[in-house]
């Protein structure tokens, strides 16, 4: 398939305005329409009924690992990862003008929010309420007017909803991202010769001892990077066989031909989630990861999400 420009018309997001989702989204797709669904089956029906161009959904958090619902839904989903975008996360806890800190008994986020302002919660033993993304509890604690509760959100979400930042930058850790993924109804997929470029693929294990070391013992051998490898529980059973991982490479490529030709023969599926460029702050995040804290570079900015 030949390469072509990710550049929507429209692109949906799940939440409220101020999430940063739509955070992403806007500064990912400034030219783009960006319109909220009400759930996460609401974007994927968007972008299947052509309602919607791109899905912009977080996968997961330097801090907080892999987002639940998104991994999940994503074998279901039927539809094609053709980017990623990185957001630096700089969560605030937000009230009504007026309010303070000393007032506040129970804390409303998204649960990947909560879990990244963990020893902020637990320093001023404060409650964690999980709603279903930072804007909209940000919009719920200016509804309710309960001096007791507060909201962790962004910036953007404070300033949309009229309240006022009590604490600022309380995440665990500075250096906070969140990756998103664009998903589409179809493929867009990258020249086979392109540099930096990442592999979503879906595969299921043979049951039988030692597949899953020789199934991804084909990277090894070839000098592929596997970036992610994360199971799912599938057939209603406590028993791994399905996996997601990414890595750099495209399919095209001889190394990753020979790689994927030895997975075949420990698998019984393989599906290919997506084929897209790796961008320049996912590179820099990925590398950061097996750096000291005090060793890291500067936080890098959002990049676009255009090969």
């Amino acid at each position: 398939m030949p390469e072509s420009r990710v550049a929507p018309n429209v692109a949906i997001y799940h939440g409220s305005v101020g999430a940063f989702a739509h955070i992403a989204c806007e500064s990912a797709f400034p030219d783009a329409r960006s319109i909220a669904g009400d759930s996460l089956l609401d974007v994927v029906d968007a972008v299947r009924s052509g309602a919607a161009d791109v899905a912009v959904l977080p996968c997961e958090n330097v801090l907080a690992g892999r987002v639940p619902d998104i991994h999940m839904l994503l074998p279901e989903a039927g539809l094609s990862i053709v980017g990623e975008i990185f957001l630096p996360i700089e969560l605030h806890l937000v009230a009504p003008e007026g309010w303070s800190l000393a007032e506040i008994r129970r804390v409303h986020s998204h649960p990947v929010a909560l879990r990244q302002v963990q020893r902020f919660l637990r320093s001023n033993g404060l409650f964690a309420v999980a709603q279903s993304d930072t804007a909209t509890a940000a919009a719920l604690i200016k509804q309710k007017g309960d001096r007791a509760d507060a909201a962790i959100a962004s910036n953007l979400a404070a300033q949309t909803y009229g309240l006022q930042v009590l604490k600022p930058n309380i995440q665990d850790d500075p250096f906070n991202m969140t990756r998103f993924y664009v998903l589409a109804a179809k493929p867009i997929v990258p020249a086979a010769d392109r540099p930096d470029v990442l592999t979503c693929l879906m595969f299921e294990v043979r049951n039988t001892p030692g597949a899953l070391f020789r199934a991804v013992g084909g990277f090894a051998e070839n000098g592929i990077n596997l970036t992610r490898l994360e199971s799912y529980l599938v057939g209603g059973q406590f028993v791994a066989t399905r996996f997601l991982c990414e890595f750099e490479g495209h399919p095209d490529g001889p190394p990753v031909r020979r790689a994927l030709h030895t997975l075949r023969h420990f698998t019984t599926s393989q599906t290919i989630m997506g084929v897209f460029p790796m961008h320049s702050a996912g590179s820099r995040t990925r590398a950061d990861r097996d750096l000291p804290t005090n060793e890291r570079r500067s936080k890098p900015g959002l990049s676009r999400c255009q090969p």
